[in-house]
């Protein structure tokens, strides 16, 4: 052990960066604990040999936080292969520009540690215990800043793990970020039985899932039946006209293969963008999925409602608006209701300073002048006989706040997920999304439907179980009852206050114990 660690001394910066390009291994699909604990582990004890360089600290985090973002985000560079012979130039810019900003913030993050660890003159296992505090809270920034982007965020390395992950219905996600590193930081001290207490934190924070999952309310069925529709349309020939009317009537197909095994069913879902046309625009639309849907459904007194991702316009004076939308229709052809997304994902859905970059020949990846117009956020859909429902288009499951029900909103009996990871192939970018998605889940304890264009569709009920699901890259369909919800978690009442408060107590635990221990070796 002396050896290797005199090793990576030697060359901190190469095993700093190391240590972040090996860390997605810890998250989906992948999954493998001691990797979480190895890379942050490492990191974290180069930090505090290099506690007294400011320069060094800034330049560790930064290393490690890009190759975390390199590897875990590499997965970004297929959306610009879809249409390579437009985005192929951007390709190297996207897969490093990205990972080198996001990095920037936990460079930041160790450098302040670095100031306090220094004015404060702490030991090591005080110091090992303030840098998840800043690390979390850097994680925290990173998520709300120019749009945010809590992707793979420190709680990933517990939160794919169905019994960790419980702690997202008290902590949110950030908290059971801290408290994973925290257990990591444990692992530095000293003393053997210092080191225990991260082995204890991780028993504790298990024992709260086994009796969440088996201890607590017992979720049943709802009366509601659903049908989730998965066509696998390549995401290359989605919108070639010539294409068109293929597309529809594999959804379609698809969708009456559901209903021959499941007729009783009350919703159908289809993925983000599901048919390539304006389909609320004319009557095309409504005549071909009314003249579908009746085969198979004698035993119903109507057809099933479909809810479906779509692109819609507004036409102006001068131009046009258009926005990804999710559609509720009924069965027999009639629009119902409708949400467009609120969060939008930058240089996919639309440019920032978008007429200035457009000026210059620019475009984002949908290739839509002008690019989408945002929606309100918090939307509902429903209809006679359906359950409230919260639409989350896309990467918009990542974003806990838009799942929460603000106050003077109700609270909605599901979630659902309609998206098209089919820019990104089947690299381990649709798993990581699957996995953040689940949180949602519960988080606000409501069961979660998902319906993804090529994979990965899937339910899960309000504990986050994975009930039913699709795997990535094949076509399919599948048919099961609405889970039910169980009553408002924690954290959806409180939300991010009770991660702020846990924060807030560790730090101030920390500086009290310096003051305390000041003159003792921790």
């Amino acid at each position: 052990m002396a050896r290797w660690l005199s090793f990576c001394a030697s060359y901190p910066r190469r095993i700093s960066l190391l240590a972040g390009l090996i860390l997605p291994l810890a998250f989906a699909p992948f999954q493998i604990l001691p990797i979480f604990y190895l890379s942050y582990g490492l990191v974290f004890w180069l930090a505090w040999q290099a506690r007294q360089s400011p320069k060094d600290l800034f330049i560790l985090g930064w290393l490690f936080g890009f190759g975390q973002f390199f590897t875990g985000l590499l997965w970004m560079g297929e959306a610009f292969l879809v249409e390579a012979e437009h985005f192929l130039w951007a390709l190297p810019f996207a897969i490093t520009l990205l990972p080198a900003g996001l990095a920037l913030f936990g460079g930041l993050a160790f450098y302040l540690w670095g100031q306090m660890v220094a004015r404060f003159a702490m030991r090591r296992l005080l110091a090992s215990l303030s840098l998840p505090l800043w690390l979390v809270l850097a994680a925290y920034l990173r998520s709300t800043v120019l749009t945010g982007l809590p992707w793979n965020l420190p709680a990933m390395g517990w939160g794919t793990w169905l019994y960790l992950a419980q702690a997202t219905s008290f902590l949110g996600v950030h908290g059971l970020g801290l408290l994973a590193l925290v257990s990591v930081a444990f692992l530095l001290a000293e003393q053997a039985r210092l080191r225990w207490l991260s082995l204890a934190l991780m028993v504790l924070v298990l024992l709260f899932g086994v009796a969440r999952l088996h201890g607590g309310v017992r979720l049943e069925a709802s009366d509601t039946m659903i049908t989730v529709v998965q066509p696998n349309l390549a995401q290359r020939e989605k919108w070639l006209p010539e294409k068109r009317d293929a597309h529809i009537e594999k959804t379609l197909q698809l969708t009456q293969l559901g209903l021959k095994y499941a007729p009783k069913t009350d919703l159908i879902l289809w993925p983000e963008t599901a048919i390539p046309a304006l389909i609320d625009e004319g009557t095309g639309f409504g005549d071909r999925l009314r003249a579908a849907l009746p085969a198979g459904l004698e035993s119903r007194r109507q057809p099933p409602y479909i809810l479906t991702g779509a692109v819609r316009r507004e036409l102006g004076l001068q131009s046009a608006k258009f926005y990804n939308s999710a559609m509720l229709w009924s069965g027999d052809g009639h629009l119902l209701a409708k949400s467009d997304k609120h969060h939008l994902v930058p240089f996919g859905e639309y440019l920032p300073m978008q007429n200035w970059l457009e000026a210059i020949g620019l475009e984002q990846l949908v290739r839509l002048r002008g690019g989408y117009a945002y929606g309100p956020p918090h939307a509902r859909l429903s209809a006679a006989g359906l359950p409230v429902l919260a639409p989350l288009i896309c990467y918009e499951g990542i974003f806990p706040a838009l799942s929460a029900s603000p106050k003077g909103l109700s609270r909605p009996e599901a979630l659902v997920n309609l998206t098209n990871d089919g820019w990104f192939g089947n690299w381990h970018g649709p798993h990581q999304h699957l996995a953040q998605v689940r949180l949602r889940a519960i988080e606000q304890g409501l069961p979660l439907v998902r319906s993804a264009n090529t994979g990965i569709s899937a339910v899960f009920d309000a504990h986050g179980r994975q009930l039913e699901a699709l795997p990535l890259g094949e076509a399919g369909v599948f048919s099961l009852p609405l889970p039910t919800a169980l009553p408002p978690t924690l954290y959806a009442g409180f939300g991010d206050s009770v991660f702020f408060a846990l924060w807030l107590g560790l730090a101030l635990a920390v500086m009290a114990a310096r003051r305390r221990f000041s003159t003792h070796a921790l």
